[in-house]
Protein backbone atom coordinates (compact mmCIF):
# COMPACT_ATOMS: atom_id res chain seq x y z
CA UNK A 1 0.00 0.00 0.00
CA UNK A 2 2.86 2.35 0.77
CA UNK A 3 4.34 1.88 -2.70
CA UNK A 4 0.95 2.40 -4.35
CA UNK A 5 0.37 5.61 -2.39
CA UNK A 6 3.80 6.85 -3.48
CA UNK A 7 2.83 6.31 -7.12
CA UNK A 8 4.67 3.08 -7.92
CA UNK A 9 2.85 1.07 -10.56
CA UNK A 10 4.95 -2.08 -10.24
CA UNK A 11 6.99 -3.73 -7.53
CA UNK A 12 10.71 -3.19 -7.24
CA UNK A 13 12.94 -5.97 -8.53
CA UNK A 14 14.57 -8.27 -6.01
CA UNK A 15 18.28 -7.74 -5.42
CA UNK A 16 19.17 -10.94 -7.32
CA UNK A 17 17.52 -9.56 -10.48
CA UNK A 18 18.69 -5.97 -10.11
CA UNK A 19 20.94 -4.94 -12.96
CA UNK A 20 21.62 -1.90 -15.05
CA UNK A 21 19.08 0.89 -15.03
CA UNK A 22 16.40 -1.12 -13.23
CA UNK A 23 18.11 -0.17 -9.94
CA UNK A 24 17.29 3.51 -10.48
CA UNK A 25 13.73 3.04 -9.19
CA UNK A 26 14.58 0.92 -6.17
CA UNK A 27 15.55 -2.55 -5.09
CA UNK A 28 13.81 -5.10 -2.89
CA UNK A 29 16.19 -6.77 -0.43
CA UNK A 30 13.50 -8.70 1.49
CA UNK A 31 13.88 -12.34 2.43
CA UNK A 32 11.30 -14.60 4.03
CA UNK A 33 12.22 -16.03 7.46
CA UNK A 34 15.03 -13.48 7.87
CA UNK A 35 15.54 -11.65 11.08
CA UNK A 36 17.57 -9.04 12.86
CA UNK A 37 19.83 -11.82 14.16
CA UNK A 38 21.84 -13.73 11.57
CA UNK A 39 20.81 -17.17 12.82
CA UNK A 40 17.08 -16.45 12.77
CA UNK A 41 15.23 -18.77 10.40
CA UNK A 42 18.20 -21.04 9.63
CA UNK A 43 16.06 -24.08 10.34
CA UNK A 44 13.83 -23.09 7.41
CA UNK A 45 16.61 -23.11 4.84
CA UNK A 46 18.10 -20.34 2.76
CA UNK A 47 17.25 -16.81 3.77
CA UNK A 48 19.08 -13.51 3.65
CA UNK A 49 19.66 -12.00 7.08
CA UNK A 50 19.36 -8.26 7.61
CA UNK A 51 23.16 -7.98 7.82
CA UNK A 52 23.45 -9.60 4.37
CA UNK A 53 20.65 -7.38 3.03
CA UNK A 54 22.67 -4.36 4.19
CA UNK A 55 25.72 -5.72 2.37
CA UNK A 56 23.57 -6.11 -0.75
CA UNK A 57 22.49 -2.48 -0.37
CA UNK A 58 26.13 -1.39 -0.34
CA UNK A 59 26.64 -3.28 -3.62
CA UNK A 60 23.69 -1.42 -5.18
CA UNK A 61 25.10 1.93 -4.05
CA UNK A 62 28.40 1.17 -5.77
CA UNK A 63 26.49 0.11 -8.90
CA UNK A 64 24.56 3.39 -8.83
CA UNK A 65 27.77 5.41 -8.76
CA UNK A 66 29.15 3.41 -11.69
CA UNK A 67 25.91 3.65 -13.66
CA UNK A 68 25.26 7.35 -13.18
CA UNK A 69 28.91 8.48 -13.43
CA UNK A 70 27.93 11.70 -11.72
CA UNK A 71 28.52 11.93 -7.99
CA UNK A 72 26.18 14.89 -7.52
CA UNK A 73 23.26 13.19 -9.29
CA UNK A 74 23.91 9.92 -7.49
CA UNK A 75 23.92 11.70 -4.14
CA UNK A 76 20.65 13.43 -5.02
CA UNK A 77 19.07 10.11 -5.96
CA UNK A 78 20.25 8.44 -2.75
CA UNK A 79 18.99 11.36 -0.67
CA UNK A 80 15.49 10.84 -2.14
CA UNK A 81 15.42 7.14 -1.24
CA UNK A 82 12.81 5.84 1.16
CA UNK A 83 13.72 2.84 3.26
CA UNK A 84 10.99 0.58 4.57
CA UNK A 85 12.13 -2.09 7.00
CA UNK A 86 9.73 -4.65 8.42
CA UNK A 87 11.69 -7.07 10.53
CA UNK A 88 11.74 -8.59 13.98
CA UNK A 89 8.75 -10.91 14.17
CA UNK A 90 10.79 -13.80 12.80
CA UNK A 91 13.31 -13.26 15.59
CA UNK A 92 10.52 -14.46 17.88
CA UNK A 93 8.55 -16.85 15.65
CA UNK A 94 11.59 -18.49 14.02
CA UNK A 95 14.09 -18.17 16.85
CA UNK A 96 13.05 -17.31 20.42
CA UNK A 97 9.95 -19.52 20.36
CA UNK A 98 11.80 -22.44 18.72
CA UNK A 99 13.89 -23.89 21.59
CA UNK A 100 14.27 -27.11 19.63
CA UNK A 101 16.46 -25.20 17.14
CA UNK A 102 17.82 -22.21 19.11
CA UNK A 103 18.98 -21.65 22.68
CA UNK A 104 17.95 -17.99 22.64
CA UNK A 105 15.05 -18.43 25.08
CA UNK A 106 17.38 -20.18 27.51
CA UNK A 107 19.95 -17.37 27.29
CA UNK A 108 17.64 -14.34 27.55
CA UNK A 109 14.49 -13.34 29.35
CA UNK A 110 11.84 -11.83 27.07
CA UNK A 111 12.85 -8.31 28.16
CA UNK A 112 16.56 -9.03 27.66
CA UNK A 113 15.88 -10.43 24.20
CA UNK A 114 13.73 -7.44 23.20
CA UNK A 115 16.49 -5.10 24.39
CA UNK A 116 19.09 -7.09 22.44
CA UNK A 117 16.99 -6.93 19.26
CA UNK A 118 16.40 -3.19 19.59
CA UNK A 119 20.13 -2.56 20.14
CA UNK A 120 21.15 -4.74 17.20
CA UNK A 121 18.56 -3.21 14.86
CA UNK A 122 19.61 0.27 15.92
CA UNK A 123 23.22 -0.55 15.02
CA UNK A 124 22.16 -2.07 11.70
CA UNK A 125 20.16 1.02 10.76
CA UNK A 126 23.17 3.19 11.61
CA UNK A 127 25.28 1.05 9.25
CA UNK A 128 22.73 1.61 6.47
CA UNK A 129 23.02 5.36 6.97
CA UNK A 130 26.81 5.26 7.38
CA UNK A 131 27.29 3.04 4.32
CA UNK A 132 25.38 5.49 2.14
CA UNK A 133 27.35 8.46 3.43
CA UNK A 134 30.79 6.85 3.26
CA UNK A 135 30.29 5.45 -0.24
CA UNK A 136 28.90 8.79 -1.44
CA UNK A 137 32.25 10.33 -0.65
CA UNK A 138 34.08 8.17 -3.23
Amino acid sequence: MLAENLGFTSSMPPFAESQGENILNGVNYASGAAGIRDETGKHQGDRISLDKQIQNHKIIIVRLFRLMRNNTETKLLLNRCIYSIQIGSNDYINNYFKPEFYNTSRLFTPLQYATLLVQQLSNQIKVIDTSSVSIKML
